[in-house]
């Protein structure tokens, strides 16, 4: 896993990433450009992550997820060493990954089973209030990730093809955590941050700190309002 690391570290994070073609300069005045443009960052520009421009309360919700330690379960078995999880949006609170995952075969779900708000959102009402005021139509998914000291995500990939599909909002993010990813370096990381995540891209975290890392993963479906400030994000990437 360190060789994966090192091979990381060769890139800047935005080295390799792409300009628009000029065909989508006025994405802004043009409603089909910028579903058009949208979809070309997400899969066509080669950006690893992108920073987007939305307020997160992070403090606030580091207060609310500091009282559901105990109750986060083990994410991904034991090929990644201390990671775990609490679903806020989904099927159930310990219910972390995809619903058709082999774990959850007991079940016997032929379709999705309903994803609704978890027995935690009492516990996360500024949480909640803040997800309901962003830019989606609907959620899927909404999780609390914790990285314990000395934990680490070994690399992998979500998806088979590169895709700009999952936010990752940093709540916790302690020095010496390294998010790396393939032939993009380390994501530089702030807490309170709001990306969003090539999760088709090959990618490892390992928290070499002495206190937990906590995110928040975040699957749903966003509205124009959102697409244009992705658009708008990955132009003040590119030109500022």
């Amino acid at each position: 896993m360190i060789d994966f690391y090192n091979l990381c570290k060769k890139y800047k994070h935005y080295e390799l990433i792409n300009k628009p073609p000029i065909d989508f300069s006025k994405w802004s005045t043009d409603n089909d450009l910028l579903q058009k443009y949208f979809r070309w960052i997400c899969t066509e520009s080669n950006c690893p992550s992108l920073l987007l421009s939305i307020y997160v309360p992070f403090k606030d919700i580091q207060v609310e997820v500091a009282n559901l330690l105990d109750d986060f379960v083990k994410h991904r078995g034991d090929y990644h060493s201390g990671w775990f999880s609490i679903t806020l949006h989904g099927v159930s609170k310990h219910i972390t990954n995809h619903w058709s995952d082999d774990e959850y075969a007991k079940y016997n779900w032929q379709a999705m089973p309903l994803h609704t708000w978890t027995e935690i959102e009492k516990d996360c009402t500024i949480t909640v209030e803040w997800l309901k005021s962003l830019p989606f139509d609907t959620f899927s998914r909404v999780r609390f990730m914790l990285l314990q000291p000395n934990g680490y995500i070994a690399p992998h990939q979500d998806i088979d093809k590169k895709d700009l599909c999952a936010y990752n909002i940093a709540i916790t993010n302690p020095p010496n955590v390294e998010f790396a990813m393939e032939d993009a370096g380390l994501i530089p990381w702030k807490e309170g941050e709001f990306r969003a995540i090539d999760i088709g891209r090959k990618h490892a975290v390992r928290n070499l700190s002495d206190q937990n890392r906590i995110h928040m993963i975040i699957h749903g479906r966003h509205n124009n309002e959102f697409k244009k400030l992705f658009c708008e994000s990955y132009d003040r990437l590119i030109y500022d």
